[in-house]
């Protein structure tokens, strides 16, 4: 049976030490697991500024250098699914030193790519690494902590590592007019050699031997049909993957949409993306502090409906003309609902499927994720009104996330694990 971390405390009154269950994670700790996790904003979101004058480079369409970001998140969804999986069989530690190692080196070849077909290529290997390292770093808080204690950990870590998105733009929108978008790359590069120095020096071992499975990789296809076989997780899983999309269908579009129709410059793009991270970064904290007194699955629908409303803003807004006020107002209020939907329903989707593995089910909810992002890249470039395009995907999107929760979480509001203690 799994052990919850423990710490060490003081009684008071009789002046013994006890051993009870860790209520948070160090400092440093998290820290180094939000880097970690930041392998998509840094991976997805320094470059957006460079796309056009990638395309002017290589002499390409606006879809292909597209396929650049569909193709990091293809090798995001696949490297999440396998890992994750393996993790449980494997460790986390040795899995991650391998993931980052990788990470450098197609950041690396992306940086020196000589045309567009290579760059596709290296982003999905830079893909797959990333994927790697955002399921383990998050497979970690689960290992170690449980119920609230968790919640409020996947909060806090969020609230961390949503700082990337705000400064990903702004070092973007300042190396590539100034350097090119090759520096963009190399930046990455010296973000990876971080990440592996922090697996070396500061991430443990967190799933010692006799807690870990057999035949994770054999089990990989049975193992999901079990997840899957779990209405609620389920419920979780499409939430988490629809509250992305939402935001993935804003992240695709933007440059296009800011740089091109708007006429932004990239450093003012970049300004304006980093406003909705800073946002976001907000909110991340905000819902750390929330969740004794507002329920994460309240606040999973609270998020998910503000989106449908801003969705459906973003469409009038596309039909009658757009404008940058209007424009940055709505998404400025959708962007921040992504903590109140990811921390918790990450939380409460891993507590449903603990005993068929974390790794399994964090793999599952991130590969489903960034397979939904992956789709909706290339979709919103097509059609003629790029705004409306995006307007649509993202309200497809939240609806599809907030019926599953409404309809399949349901049944689960009385068990234990929502109850979070």
């Amino acid at each position: 049976m799994r052990q919850p971390y423990t710490e060490t405390v003081t009684n008071q009154h009789s002046g013994s030490a006890q051993t009870q269950p860790a209520q948070t994670l160090p400092v440093s700790l998290l820290a180094g697991l939000a880097l970690l996790s930041a392998a998509a904003p840094f991976g997805a979101d320094t470059y957006l500024a460079s796309f056009v004058e990638i395309a002017r480079e290589f002499s390409t369409t606006e879809s292909m250098v597209q396929l650049t970001l569909t193709t990091f998140m293809i090798g995001m969804a696949a490297g999440q699914l396998v890992i994750g999986a393996l993790s449980d069989s494997l460790g986390r530690k040795k899995l991650l030193l391998i993931a980052t190692l990788v990470f450098l080196s197609s950041s690396i070849l992306c940086a020196v790519a000589p045309n567009i077909g290579t760059l596709i290529a290296m982003r999905l290997f830079q893909g797959l690494a990333g994927g790697s390292t955002v399921v383990l770093a998050r497979s970690v808080v689960p290992d170690l902590l449980t119920g609230k204690a968790s919640a409020r950990a996947f909060s806090t870590l969020m609230g961390i590592s949503s700082i990337a998105p705000a400064i990903a733009p702004l070092v973007g929108g300042f190396l590539g007019p100034a350097f090119g978008w090759r520096s963009v790359f190399w930046f990455l590069a010296a973000i990876n050699v971080a990440m592996v120095v922090i697996v070396i020096l500061m991430v443990p071992e967190t799933l010692p031997p006799e807690r870990r499975s057999t035949g994770a990789l054999r089990n990989l296809l049975p193992n999901i049909g079990r997840l899957l076989r779990r209405p609620v997780f389920v419920g979780y899983l499409l939430a988490f993957a629809g509250g992305f999309s939402v935001m993935f269908s804003y992240i695709a579009a933007s440059p296009f949409i800011f740089q091109e129709l708007l006429g932004l410059t990239p450093t003012q793009f970049s300004l304006v993306f980093a406003s909705n991270a800073a946002m976001l970064t907000f909110v991340s904290v905000l819902n750390g502090k929330m969740i004794n007194r507002l329920h994460p699955r309240k606040g999973i629908l609270v998020a998910l409906t503000v989106m449908l409303v801003t969705s459906i803003g973003l469409i009038i807004n596309a039909l009658v003309g757009i404008t940058f006020f209007t424009t940055w107002l709505l998404l400025f209020i959708t962007v921040p609902m992504i903590p109140l939907i990811f921390a918790n329903a990450t939380a409460l989707g891993i507590e449903e499927v603990r005993d068929i593995g974390i790794g399994s089910g964090s793999g599952l909810m991130g590969f489903t994720q960034f397979l939904a992002a992956a789709t909706v890249s290339p979709l919103v470039g097509l059609g003629s009104n790029l705004p409306l395009s995006m307007a649509i995907s993202m309200l497809t999107c939240a609806l599809i996330a907030l019926t599953a929760v409404l309809t399949l979480t349901r049944a689960g509001l009385h068990k234990r694990s929502h109850r979070l203690t």
